[in-house]
């Protein structure tokens, strides 16, 4: 299978891009109307899952009384092997909290709203590079600028994901209790999508440069 052109990889990817970007579009439409309606609802009562990251509380590794009644005293040396073999200090994961908060539900709500609208522009902007990819004309002057959207939105939407995170951990660090857990809120940012954010822009000044020889060898020809 070719890689441009009718029929080729590209206009395949074209393709599952475009409905992608419907399916955005009809969630962020009902994202948006589920919003609206918040406000008007009776009783507003909903499971908001949100992200969390929390240490555990191990419980204590000695324990009294004879092996042959199910239970013993172990010696320093055993207690340093148990360790030894690993234990749970920080979990990563999400916590599905019931809450009747028009104000912690709407919240949530334009955080959704904010992500789904920042994939449809992503989405929009790769289909776009893609759609000249299928027809045979990959370097024209508009692909070197959408690839460096999309390389900026990388990195714009890691920075407000970890501010996103970082609020919800700060949320149910102060506002939920469990017995043994310990949440806590750190801005954590991932540098892998930053990473692969400056390998695109190298990619969009490829194109940039690809699309003026393009022309130059046109206007010589």
């Amino acid at each position: 299978m070719k890689a441009l052109g009718r029929g080729s990889v590209a206009s395949l990817i074209e393709a599952v891009l475009g409905f992608g970007r419907i399916g955005l579009a009809v969630a962020l439409l009902v994202a948006v109307g589920v919003t609206l309606a918040v406000p008007f609802m009776m009783d507003p009562r909903m499971t908001v899952s949100v992200p969390v990251s929390f240490s555990m509380d191990a419980p204590a590794s000695v324990s009294v009384g004879r092996t042959e009644f199910g239970f013993e005293i172990p010696d320093e040396k055993e207690v340093e092997q148990r360790k030894a073999k690993g234990r749970i200090e920080r979990v990563e994961g999400a916590l599905r909290v019931p809450t009747s908060s028009r104000l912690f539900i709407v919240a949530n709500a334009l955080v959704l709203i904010v992500i789904i609208a920042f994939a449809l522009y992503v989405v929009g902007q790769l289909r776009d590079v893609f759609r000249t990819l299928s027809a045979g004309r990959p370097f024209v002057p508009e692909n070197a600028v959408r690839i460096q959207r999309v390389a900026y939105a990388v990195i714009g939407g890691e920075l407000v994901r970890s501010m996103i995170v970082f609020a919800e951990n700060y949320y149910a660090m102060t506002h939920v209790t469990i017995p043994g857990l310990q949440f806590d809120a750190w801005p954590r940012v991932n540098m892998m999508p930053i990473a692969y954010a400056l390998i695109i822009l190298v990619i969009a000044e490829v194109f940039r440069v690809g699309t003026r020889l393009d022309e130059d060898q046109s206007l010589t020809i």
